[in-house]
């Protein structure tokens, strides 16, 4: 156990759209600026788009901090290590600040605060209200005794607006942080109940250098490094890391199409001593050399749909290394990319990869979304047969392959009971699936997948070359290919 000691903040919200992550931008990057500090940021939950924003602002990565997938003591423990490195850690949280898995506070922000005894900016969307916010407030304060709400950060309103409030939110016993002026310029959008990436928004950085200039004097900098002194010591173990050292490069799908992964399981693999090789299925012409393992990571791959299906060489390359043996987590929008074909937004259907005979659709609505649990029915995966695992959804898409044996492997449960299915491939080189998985809490998983790497890249070390090829008939070389070919 060790003690560990550092200045930090959570950046909460009264509920989704009241501007946690444009706050969460601004103060990132006012914050570097402004005093130099470096500063690690956090997500609460299991968000890929806002630690984009993150990187964005801050130019480093960022990560996610999950007590669904972790658990409270490895929460702490990543929280921690790279607290020990930074000058200050910044949390955005999700939600409202005490939404959990269904009506309950499981994995909540406020959770999470309790848990790793952070204090709390909360950000308070004023526009349209005029006394009634206070009232909001109030509301907040005493849901629970225990809240960890130090400080308050309105949203939208005018300096006029502001100075009337703050008094009565100092009467409360609160630190009035200040307020983010109206604009339009730096106006984050949303796609299928989440933002638009970073990557989409032009001149990203200058538009956030702009909306810093109105905000450098609209927020009480000093009194938020008072509020980031409030957090207490953290006592945790360190991470635990496997005897085993991987010295295995692993290829990871990252572009504009792929782009939902997880920082923290790279960082997972790193720690184990793996070398990730990023690459391009939109651009790129092969795969990475000497690679031996793979991750096709979620994203958008429907909105480049016909330029996934023009990379042929692309598409041949990986159907190729998962015929020879390779083993593959391909999640959501990676699992889009091996059916045989896609539909895109506008219904134009396109060739993909083919390893599975399904053709993806687009559903009328959002077709599962939560945290989920997922057992293994049949099977193995990566060698094990009995797996339980933590896992998200969020998608829009189906599979026509769903009802069929070969997507059957897993029983998928919604962490707050209200559904279950069948789902999911598996098998010892290779699992798909639309459900995203954290290495962190999943360690079996992970360790599995990089237990197969290892073992391909001895057995491709020994032959001098990859072995097996994919066969015509879509088997492998020397035992039957369980990926269906087309």
């Amino acid at each position: 156990m060790e003690r560990v000691t550092g200045k930090r903040f959570m950046i909460a919200g009264t509920g989704s759209g009241c501007g946690k992550t444009t706050a969460a931008c601004v103060i990132l990057y006012g914050l570097k600026k402004k005093y130099g500090l470096h500063v690690e940021a956090w997500k609460s939950g299991p968000d890929y788009i806002d630690p984009m924003f993150h990187r964005r602002a801050l130019g480093i990565g960022s990560g996610n901090l999950d007590l669904f997938f972790s658990g409270e003591s490895m929460a702490c423990s990543l929280l921690a290590q790279r607290a020990k490195q930074a000058d200050i850690s910044v949390i955005e949280g999700a939600m409202g600040y005490y939404d959990g898995i269904g009506l309950g506070q499981e994995a909540s922000c406020h959770n999470l605060a309790e848990v790793t005894k952070t204090p709390v900016l909360l950000v308070v969307d004023a526009k349209g209200m005029g006394c009634s916010v206070l009232a909001v407030i109030h509301g907040f304060l005493t849901y629970r005794k225990h809240n960890r709400i130090a400080g308050i950060l309105f949203n939208g309103i005018s300096g006029r607006r502001y100075a009337a409030l703050r008094p009565f939110v100092e009467q409360m016993g609160l630190l009035a942080i200040g307020y983010l002026p109206w604009q339009t310029e730096f106006v984050l959008e949303s796609r299928h109940l989440g933002l638009v990436t970073a990557d989409e928004i032009p001149y990203f950085r200058k538009k956030i250098e702009r909306f810093y200039q109105l905000a450098a004097d609209t927020i009480d900098w000093k009194r938020l490094l008072q509020l980031a002194e409030r957090a207490q010591d953290l006592i945790c173990r360190g991470i635990p890391v496997s005897e085993k050292r991987r010295n295995v490069t692993i290829g990871v799908a990252r572009d504009e199409a792929f782009c939902f992964l997880y920082e923290d399981n790279l960082r997972y693999m790193k720690r184990q001593g793996c070398q990730i090789a990023f690459f391009s299925p939109v651009h790129d012409r092969r795969l990475p050399e000497g690679i031996a393992g793979l991750i096709l990571c979620g994203g958008y791959p429907e909105l480049y749909a016909d330029k996934l299906s023009q990379n042929r060489e692309m598409r041949e390359a990986v159907r190729k290394a998962i015929g020879s043996g390779m083993p593959c987590i391909a999640e959501c929008g990676g699992f889009l990319y091996l059916q045989k074909q896609l539909q895109d937004e506008k219904g134009g259907v396109h060739e993909m990869t083919g390893l599975f005979p399904g053709e993806c659709f687009r559903a009328d609505g959002l077709h599962h979304f939560g945290y989920v649990t997922m057992s293994l029915q049949e099977g193995s995966l990566f060698g094990q047969k009995d797996m339980t695992l933590r896992a998200h959804e969020f998608h829009y898409y189906g599979a026509g392959l769903e009802s069929d044996r070969v997507c059957r492997a897993f029983l998928v449960e919604k962490a707050s009971g209200d559904g279950r299915w069948l789902g999911g491939w598996a098998d010892k080189d290779f699992y798909a699936g639309f459900p995203h998985i954290y290495f962190y809490g999943n360690e079996n998983f992970a360790e599995g997948f990089l237990d197969r790497a290892t073992g391909y890249e001895e057995k491709k070390r020994k032959e001098g070359t990859a072995y097996g090829t994919i066969c015509g008939n879509g088997e492998r070389a020397g035992r039957r290919c369980d990926v269906a070919g087309t």
